[in-house]
């Protein structure tokens, strides 16, 4: 992983919290995901396929801005050019259009054992009988008997603060004539087996905060129109996907081996679908 990417993923994955950056109201290119076409050079497609809308936070960039709310069965295309270029974009997708009487009882999410830094969160916290909360709750408020008085864990007032969600970092020119595009989980080796924990004779570059979310809520593949290369290995690729919280194709620990690596080219271009199948 490269210098800036590591720290980022780092970062967030060791603190569990990203910081929203404001964004410019600007615009970008909309149609209906049906009429959405071959993958466009210099652009980046998101494309909606979920059964209700998403908006965004993006770290690092404005592209949250530009999105805005991207409505089920819409594709938005944002210029390569309007990423941070050389820097990571960490953008993270939330369904909350939804009452507060259609959201799932996010106070029942008890398997998360009580607030962040209580018990170190892992990914079977994420499937099984929590997956409909993990894709609609807020998991740093989540199963511990607030969520009904603070209103504030799904449905449009859902507090989206970057701790939480399914990670798509794309980072533009980011050096040695390459982008980078990667999906990150924070998984850990299997269901109870997260990253190591932050602390006295641990890798401080490879590890975690008992705090730190599992980075999944929505499911997600990307794609270009050339090939990548995937891992030291170097295996040649024209996507990824995670469709679940266990994903192979994403880094599950900030030193995993799992970057992916698109050589920088005028005609490359990327899309992004949610909820792909």
């Amino acid at each position: 992983m490269n210098t800036g990417i590591m720290s980022m993923v780092s970062t967030v994955a060791r603190l569990g919290v990203a910081f929203a950056i404001a964004v410019l109201a600007l615009s970008a290119w909309a149609s209906t995901a049906q009429s959405q076409g071959s993958i466009k050079p210099g652009m980046v497609a998101f494309v909606n396929r979920c059964g209700e809308d998403l908006t965004f936070v993006s770290t690092g960039s404005r592209v949250a801005g530009l999105l805005g709310t991207l409505a089920k069965g819409q594709v938005k295309w944002v210029s390569l050019n309007d990423f941070n270029q050389g820097g990571a974009n960490l953008i993270i997708p939330y369904q909350i259009n939804m009452s507060l009487q259609a959201c799932p009882n996010c106070d029942g999410w008890t398997d998360l054992g009580g607030p962040p830094g209580t018990t170190q969160r892992a990914g079977w916290m994420w499937e099984g009988r929590n997956l409909n909360f993990a894709r609609y709750c807020n998991p740093s408020l989540s199963g511990r008997g607030i969520c009904a008085a603070q209103r504030n864990c799904c449905g449009p007032q859902m507090t989206r603060d970057g701790t939480f969600g399914t990670h798509v970092e794309l980072t533009p020119k980011g050096g040695s004539s390459n982008d980078y595009i990667n999906l990150s989980t924070n998984y850990g080796s299997g269901p109870h087996s997260p990253p190591k924990l932050c602390g006295p004779g641990v890798d401080p570059n490879d590890c975690v905060s008992k705090a730190a979310n599992i980075f999944f809520n929505i499911p997600v593949a990307w794609s270009s129109n050339q090939h990548c290369s995937f891992t030291s290995k170097r295996i040649q690729v024209l996507g990824g996907k995670c469709l679940a919280a266990r994903c192979p194709d994403a880094y599950t620990h900030p030193t995993d081996d799992k970057q992916v690596v698109c050589p920088t080219n005028a005609n490359r271009g990327y899309e992004v679908v949610y909820c792909p199948l």
